[in-house]
């Protein structure tokens, strides 16, 4: 049982499901291994000995996953899986078979099914597939949850932002007092211009004259040397931050699909630091491909600041998940993270939008990626607001709370709506 003895009850950053497994097998000895495996997940299961009493199971509650036996008497896994289908088109299943076949394997693929395993079930083979399949039905169901607010959510943010515009226009002062305001308590705060004066006022109560010289720690000097880096950092950011404001954005047709396989490399130099505090990243399967106008170097500037955004606030040990869905004519990227109840560290309803403008801060500042942030000061989400509407799209950050695992967890969900490029679009540019 030295295989058992390796089991984990649990992937880090993955909860078990809210509903059991059910296990659809016919062979005694296989039921017993499957169930003791699971029980050792912390997983709940329920077991049917053919595909007809699995149908029966399936009327009676709700199930997580579905493991099925492809030969079984009375109604074999095939049979069952497109019954199953036809009551749940989403249901993911994963398969047994003994036939390590390729023609086996793709029948079983065209079925529908998440993933398959080869009879005899190897342990630690068969628990790195059930997280996985756990880990792929929680954000499909994550998803869902979204998509039912998704027409309430786009209509309140193209309200707000036809609300905001009227603003600037006929208060233009007070956006601008406002914004000083933010601008100098951001800079009170944490590494860069507040640190330095204070650093300064140190250095002048602490330095002893020596002829025309004066005799300096050299503790304060370095630390000086090094929050001066943090400042050249503050202005090259602030320039970009104009750049981005001022000029517009030139696009070029991609497809989603693009987008989504460039990800991993648009994050690549926050991950040192995510490992650092043992926080995981889950990326989107690409699917059926739409068309985009997109800026790709602008959009990997609006990826990046949502990881590094995520990953300052982000409860140590667990997943930051990158979802992709097509839904009321946009692509949505959406970043979801989880954060801690206590100290409270979402994004409250009544400071949605707030956050949005230049140099606004919740929460005092994280410093731990200071030294690779590009934009801060409170002008990360600012940024990625306005990389966005330059794409003539939405973006919209709040708490959610997920319901998909056995216990609830506060989560903050940062999304970008990229419009989907029609028809009429595309013969124009051809």
């Amino acid at each position: 049982m030295a295989a058992e003895e390796k089991l984990t009850p649990t992937r880090v950053g993955v909860q078990p499901p809210r509903d059991p497994i059910l296990v659809v097998e016919d062979n005694e000895e296989t039921q017993a291994l499957l169930k003791g495996i699971l029980k050792k997940m912390q997983i709940p299961c329920v077991v049917a000995g053919n595909g007809r009493e699995g149908l029966e199971r399936v009327g009676q509650g709700a199930f997580s996953l579905y493991i099925v036996d492809l030969m079984m008497p009375v109604m074999d896994g095939k049979q069952f899986i497109k019954e199953l289908k036809k009551r749940d088109p989403n249901a993911v299943v994963l398969v047994q078979t003994g036939l390590d076949l390729s023609e086996t394997i793709i029948s079983v693929m065209r079925l529908g099914v998440y993933d398959y395993l080869i009879k005899p079930i190897d342990p630690e083979v068969f628990q790195a597939i059930v997280w996985k399949a756990v880990e792929y039905k929680h954000l499909k169901d994550l998803e869902e949850g979204q998509r039912a607010s998704a027409s309430l959510k786009i209509r309140s943010q193209i309200e707000w932002l036809n609300y905001k515009e009227s603003r600037r226009v006929a208060d233009r002062d007070y956006s601008s007092t406002k914004s000083i305001y933010s601008l100098k308590t951001s800079m009170s705060q944490g590494a860069g211009i507040g640190t330095l004066v204070t650093l300064i006022e140190l250095l002048k109560s602490a330095a002893e004259p020596q002829g025309d010289k004066y005799l300096v720690d050299k503790n304060i000097v370095d630390i000086i040397i090094e929050n001066n880096d943090f400042c050249r950092l503050m202005i090259e950011g602030l320039q970009m931050v104009s750049d981005i404001i001022e000029n517009e954005v030139p696009l070029s047709r991609a497809a989603s699909t693009d987008l989504i396989e460039a990800l991993p490399g648009m994050i690549e130099g926050v991950l040192p630091y995510m490992e650092a505090r043992r926080i995981g990243v889950t990326y989107p399967e690409p699917r059926a491909a739409c068309p985009l106008d997109l800026n790709m170097e602008k959009v990997a500037l609006a990826v990046e600041e949502l990881m590094i955004n995520a990953y300052k606030y982000s409860v140590p040990g667990s997943v930051i998940n990158i979802i992709a869905r097509q839904s009321e004519g946009y692509f949505w990227l959406s970043v979801k993270n989880e954060v801690s109840e206590k100290p409270y560290c979402g994004i409250p309803e009544n400071y949605e939008k707030m956050v949005l403008e230049p140099f606004f801060r919740i929460l005092p500042p994280d410093e731990s990626i200071a030294k690779y942030e590009k934009f801060g000061s409170g002008l990360g989400l600012t940024v990625v607001d306005n990389i966005v509407r330059k794409h003539k799209g939405l973006f919209m950050i709040r708490d959610i709370r997920d319901l998909t695992g056995r216990a609830p967890k506060l989560c903050v969900m940062a999304e970008m709506l990229f419009p989907v490029a029609d028809a009429a679009s595309a013969a124009e540019r051809g």
